[in-house]
């Protein structure tokens, strides 16, 4: 599995994701962010607030200093689950 190097977000809720050996691809979240665990991130300044692991990239708590049950999280695994539907 491809390792993440950098993450654009874009103001139409995508992500630019690249990957080592140059791959990239554009991960469309507007339906996830209908869902649940990533609606905060409707707020595009949250949505584009990221940082980003090796194979994941991670939001920060939607409320600071309090810490949530389920950290938002986008692993590499996440996006090819969803993109093969």
């Amino acid at each position: 599995m491809s390792k993440i190097l950098k993450v654009t977000p874009n103001d139409d809720y995508t992500l630019l994701v690249e990957f080592e050996h140059g791959n990239k691809i554009i991960f469309d979240m507007k339906e996830m962010i209908r869902t649940l665990p990533f609606s905060s991130l409707e707020d595009l300044s949250r949505f584009k607030d990221i940082t980003v692991e090796e194979k994941a990239i991670c939001w920060p708590e939607p409320v600071p200093g309090e810490k949530s049950i389920m950290p938002l999280r986008l692993t590499v695994d996440n996006m090819l689950f969803t993109i093969r539907g």
